[in-house]
């Protein structure tokens, strides 16, 4: 067995590379000209695998900015390997450099992904980089079920170097002489990482012998937290987006909020959760229903009686048309916000499916919109008025979804017809006004379905 097929960076790259790519995959690698990123650059192509290399010169360093992308470029001709070089342009006095040029070099990956029909997207994250990303966390003060580790296949990201040292790396690349520069920003405590590479790890290392193993260790634990969160929130559940008000303040206040912030996780991908709504939580016994708490800028959690709703505020106004109807527009089939309206001719008959108003009755140009407080009609069979509100509260719709209903405004400004988001619990998809009744002499009716 020869020095490359011997050496544990070989061993391991090559371990999820047969585990995860297949000889069809496309790979789009990122190369700083590092050691690496080359000797992840290096090991790709002693593997044939079908790569495109993409490099970003930022230019911070001048004249060795480019030499590490000629490098690139060099060895990239050299393997056969095709090579995209790019200037992102960052304001470098700008706040947040670091942050901001990976935000800028994963949009350049993405889009070369897309542009290149690649499949996934080639990292060279180590072992050393798994430490300090758990270890950010800790210090940032993230909760324990975001302990989270790397992944080798994330999504389209592949980082088949995750269980290797830096300092193995840096000898594999001196082992099989692959070129590399040494960018010496990293050198600097500038930034957050390199504060923690030069300024901590050597003492951690001297006075706790194996902290960096222990560290790696928390992952594991933070995946049973999460088993046992989800376990505990299961018994809590109605449905996705719905938890059980008397279960959920059942549970100890020491662990309402970590059950909260899994739920809100779960429900919705990426969610951001403000501090200060967790901290709310103890108020929740309090909530009257139709009373909501803001999670953050979109979403809400809404009291509906024996639950707590995960609201989602933009989808509904997203949606929706305020919408005004001529009554020459209803001589033919007319589609609104999931709705049909027409003018058909009366025969006597109703069902649960529609609505049907006297069409005589009605004054045009109506308005389709969504209901406002205040709003009052007079429901069918009724005499005097009842407010929209109370009549969706009677008719069991819930609070959550109240405000998806719809009103029919007429041209004098009565409200004619109130449309259920889903059908209520006798059918009926919504109700006419006292003042629109179909009679004996009703000829014909606008007639309201669910699309």
């Amino acid at each position: 067995m020869g020095k490359f097929e011997s050496s544990p960076v070989t061993k391991t790259f090559l371990s999820a590379h047969q585990k995860f790519l297949t000889k069809e995959n496309r790979i789009i690698v990122g190369v700083s000209g590092g050691p690496d990123s080359m000797a992840l650059l290096y090991l790709l192509h002693r593997t044939d695998t079908d790569s495109v290399a993409v490099h970003c010169n930022y230019g911070l360093r001048g004249k060795d900015s480019d030499k590490d992308q000629e490098l690139v470029e060099e060895m990239c001709k050299l393997w056969e390997i095709e090579c995209v070089a790019v200037r992102p342009e960052i304001d470098k006095n700008s706040g947040n450099f670091q942050n901001k040029a990976r935000d800028e070099r994963y949009r350049i990956f993405e889009e070369l992904k897309s542009e290149y029909g690649a499949d996934y997207i080639a990292t060279a994250h180590h072992r050393d980089d798994q430490v300090e990303t758990i270890l950010q966390k800790l210090l940032r003060g993230a909760g324990m079920g975001s302990w989270k580790a790397m992944s080798p296949l994330d999504g389209e990201f592949f980082r088949p170097l995750l269980d290797i040292p830096k300092s193995e790396i840096l000898n594999f690349v001196q082992l099989m002489n692959v070129p590399f520069r040494m960018d010496g920003s990293n050198e600097e405590s500038t930034y957050a990482r390199n504060f923690l590479r030069h300024a901590w790890f050597p003492d951690l290392s001297r006075l706790f012998p194996g902290w960096k193993e222990n560290l790696l260790r928390l992952p594991d634990r933070a995946d049973e937290y999460t088993a046992m969160a989800d376990t505990i929130l299961a018994g809590c559940l109605n449905g996705t987006t719905r938890l059980n008000r008397d279960r959920f303040l059942s549970l100890p206040d020491t662990i309402r909020q970590g059950i909260m912030h899994r739920f809100l996780e779960k429900s919705i991908d990426g969610l951001s959760v403000s501090a200060a709504f967790l901290n709310t939580l103890n108020t929740l016994d309090s909530l009257q229903t139709g009373n909501r708490i803001s999670i953050n800028e979109r979403y809400d959690l809404l009291r509906d009686r024996d639950e707590f709703v995960l609201s989602d505020t933009e989808t509904a106004e997203s949606s929706f048309q305020k919408v005004v109807i001529q009554q020459n527009h209803l001589q033919k089939i007319f589609r609104a916000n999931g709705l049909i309206l027409r003018i058909e001719n009366f025969n006597g008959s109703f069902d649960n499916r529609s609505l049907k108003l006297d069409s005589e009755k009605v004054a045009f140009p109506v308005t389709l919109r969504r209901w406002k407080e205040g709003d009052q009609f007079t429901p069918l069979g009724m005499d005097g008025t009842q407010r929209i509100s109370d009549h969706l509260t009677n008719r069991k719709i819930s609070s959550a979804e109240k405000s998806d209903a719809f009103v029919l405004e007429s041209f004098d400004g009565v409200i004619v017809a109130v449309i259920f988001p889903h059908s209520a619990a006798d059918g009926q998809i919504g109700t006419i006004s006292e003042q629109v009744r179909c009679s004996d002499n009703t000829q014909t009716t606008v007639t309201i379905r669910k699309s």
